[in-house]
């Protein structure tokens, strides 16, 4: 973790807001937030899947990571996407309230990128259509960031 912070976290930032972000644009963006307790502004790249004007972020390992605690109903956050800064509001999707759209963002997020299914056990049936019991599963444990870009 401490390498991710403090070495790739900071050279992964400086390659996205710069000329040169169209190496990571297409799989990484930036999300600046601002801390509940502290007040300061952090910048963070993270994953995401871009759905119209929805952008949806899917913290890694969420237990122990503490950033998308900041992150509430409606919590303004500004995004650095394909190295445009876009302001949006966010809102924490949680398994106990939001179950049925965690599924379907999950769903999304591997029909995208295929890999991820194996990151989180799901399997395909031999029609090549993903397991709803492994969705179901999987998604239980998952945080999800719902961003509304503004107009």
């Amino acid at each position: 973790m401490w390498f991710m912070n403090h070495i790739w976290n900071p050279i992964v930032r400086f390659l996205l807001r710069s000329p040169l972000h169209g190496m990571m644009s297409k799989s990484l963006m930036l999300i600046t937030y601002t801390g509940k307790k502290s007040g300061k502004e952090y910048t963070l790249p993270v994953t995401y899947l871009e759905d119209g004007k929805t952008i949806y972020v899917m913290p890694g390992m969420p237990e122990k990571k503490v950033w998308w605690h900041n992150i509430e109903q409606d919590t303004p956050v500004k995004l650095t996407l394909r190295g445009k800064v876009i302001p949006a509001r966010a809102t924490r999707l949680e398994p106990q309230k939001d179950l049925k759209a965690i599924i379907r963002i999950l769903r999304m997020f591997i029909t995208k990128n295929p890999p991820v299914a194996a990151l989180f056990n799901v399997r395909r049936g031999e029609d090549g259509s993903l397991s709803s019991e492994d969705l179901d599963k999987a998604s239980e444990k998952l945080i999800m960031i719902r961003m509304d870009l503004k107009k």
